[in-house]
């Protein structure tokens, strides 16, 4: 690993982070995201977004006419906008679009290139948002490590970047600023959202904290620090 890893140590990383897992742009994930905020008045909080994502999600929001009351906002510019007027930190801690892409292409083997894609897709007759929004998360949660299972199987290099890679690289990020915060004495947790498939990931990594390192080496993964976005109080 290189110098601007973390500094691995014997510790449990996942004591310092609470993760909340999400299904993107429905209303409760939003609704959570405002409320995990709002109680835990963090002071880092860290999202699934790369600088781009986040660029574009913000000016779309920014310009569109619903914006105030809008059901289909993003959780994850919600959990920023919940912030507030405070001083705070905003990571962006996922792997770039156009990374996951390039990586995809060069791992691809031959029998995924040859043969069509299939379309991994389970319980057609749930609708998942629907189910996220009435409550049943363990369903959608099952539904989605069934996709993920079937993924591996037929795609073992999207599923490799998409999931293997990018918990890999977030978790990386997440025990860096862990780090970091540790140095100064503060062990405040960060309040972290990601998809609810990263969850589970994320949080074994944390507690066994070699295995980031390891991972990062076998999978060919150049770490960097997370991009920060500082939130500054502003006073009347």
């Amino acid at each position: 690993m290189s110098e601007q890893t973390p500094l691995i140590r014997n510790i449990d990383y996942s004591e310092y982070v609470e993760i909340v897992g999400t299904a993107h742009f429905t209303q409760r994930s939003l609704n959570d995201a405002y409320q995990s905020v709002r109680l835990a008045k963090p002071k880092d909080v860290a999202i699934e977004l790369d600088w781009t994502r986040f660029r574009l999600l913000n000016a779309a929001c920014a310009t569109c006419p619903k914006r105030g009351f809008c059901r289909g906002r993003c959780e994850f510019i919600g959990a920023t906008e919940a912030l507030g007027n405070v001083d705070g930190n905003i990571w962006l801690i996922d792997m770039s679009e156009i990374e996951m892409r390039e990586r995809i292409r060069s791992n691809m083997t031959f029998g995924e290139l040859v043969h069509p894609r299939h379309r991994v897709i389970f319980g057609l007759d749930e609708n998942p948002v629907w189910l996220w929004e009435t409550g049943l998360k363990d369903r959608v949660i099952e539904n989605s490590k069934r996709q993920m299972e079937a993924l591996r199987r037929l795609h073992p290099s999207v599923w490799r970047v998409l999931i293997e890679e990018r918990n890999s690289l977030m978790a990386a990020r997440l025990a860096w600023i862990a780090s970091k915060n540790l140095a100064k004495g503060e062990k405040e947790k960060i309040l972290t959202f990601v998809g609810a498939a990263h969850v589970e990931g994320i949080r074994d990594l944390l507690k066994r904290p070699t295995l980031i390192e390891e991972n990062l080496q076998r999978l060919h993964l150049a770490f960097t620090p997370p991009i920060l976005i500082k939130r500054v109080e502003v006073k009347d």
